[in-house]
């Protein structure tokens, strides 16, 4: 196989300057959840969601404050266990990807992988826009 020089430069360049392909909205959201089930940090977290996003997390946690009589560090250790122990017992399979320039809406087909009773198949809708990389939005879960 021969490779030119000008390619061979523009592959050096590449890895020198750190330019790499942009990942795709599915990969980002597999990323995610692969950090979630590993244990992510909230603020790591907050890095994959939209500005809208994690303007509404933000707006919901003296909610959760007061119903749970708990500090915001207590609530967001509850949070992070909660989504941590979902996504370990689910299994995500990507269905589908339709991008639109600056949106993107994805849906995976998710089963129970816990040994739960229940054998069906839900489906996860995440709507992904885009704010410098891919962030997600929103996620909808039909059982």
């Amino acid at each position: 196989m021969t490779i030119t020089k000008s390619l061979l430069s523009a592959l050096l360049a590449s890895v020198l300057f750190g330019c790499s392909v942009e990942e795709s909205p599915s990969q980002v959201y597999i990323e995610y959840n692969s950090r979630v089930i590993a244990g992510i940090s909230f603020d790591d977290e907050k890095v994959y969601f939209s500005k809208r996003k994690q303007q509404e997390v933000e707006s919901k946690m003296p909610q959760y404050m007061k119903q749970m009589n708990k500090s915001r560090d207590e609530v967001i250790v509850v949070y992070l266990e909660f989504s941590k122990g979902l996504a370990k017992c689910k299994e995500i399979l990507p269905v589908s990807e339709v991008i639109e320039t600056e949106k993107a809406s994805l849906e995976f087909s998710q089963k129970d992988i816990c040994g739960n009773e229940s054998t069906s198949t839900e489906k996860q809708i995440v709507k992904m826009v885009k704010e410098g990389g891919w962030k997600i939005d929103d996620v909808v879960i039909s059982l």
